[in-house]
């Protein structure tokens, strides 16, 4: 996969020392997944930093056997299901931008029958009690679930932000992932938080 470059005005300072040096290699790896698009000038709002990861989960997620199946559509679907503020701040991130050069379109699903043809679905925490439903819904459908809900994971969810140290954070549940045709990619992986269950093995 392509390198991502840094905006400098989220660089860093370097930091001294065996510590220093460990923690400038996680805040680097944790930057890589930012696009390259310049974020607003000042600290970025968590929203942004959320939606920043959304557009960028996209590259480093693929379907497994997709090379045999029929073409795709020409666009890649960014879901967003319940209100919040992401919705916007995805538009404009990902407006002329392509994955897999595909044309990136964020897509407001009316539910998530509907967002089964998506290639991401950002779940809103306010879709609260029927997030469950939600993901039963989706069934085994090959769509990357993503929500910032507590309890995300445990409920059969893909990816839950998480906040520490007041950084957004993200933690993986690949149990849930290997119940679909989807492979994340072991960069990803080494960035998450937390990860539980196992990478599936795939024939080559």
């Amino acid at each position: 996969m392509m390198p991502f470059s840094i905006p400098s005005k989220l660089r860093r300072p370097a930091l001294r020392g065996r510590r220093g040096g460990a923690l400038q290699r996680a805040m680097t790896a944790l930057l890589l997944l930012l696009p390259s698009f310049a974020l607003p000038q000042g600290k970025p709002t968590d929203y942004e930093v959320k939606a920043a990861y959304v557009f960028n989960f996209g590259k480093f997620m693929r379907v497994a056997g997709v090379e045999n199946t029929a073409p795709r559509r020409p666009t890649f679907d960014i879901c967003i299901l319940g209100r919040g503020p992401i919705g916007q701040v995805l538009d404009d991130i990902t407006a002329k931008e392509s994955i897999e050069n595909r044309a990136v379109r964020v897509v407001r699903a009316p539910d998530a029958h509907a967002a089964r043809t998506c290639e991401i679905l950002f779940i809103s925490s306010e879709e609260g009690d029927g997030i469950r439903a939600d993901l039963v819904a989706l069934g085994e459908a090959d769509v990357l679930t993503v929500s910032d809900a507590p309890d995300f994971l445990k409920d059969g969810g893909m990816i839950q932000f998480v906040m520490r140290q007041s950084h957004v954070r993200f933690a993986v549940n690949l149990d849930a992932v290997d119940h679909t045709h989807l492979i994340l990619s072991s960069e990803l992986l080494r960035v998450a938080l937390s990860v539980t269950g196992k990478p599936r093995e795939v024939q080559p």
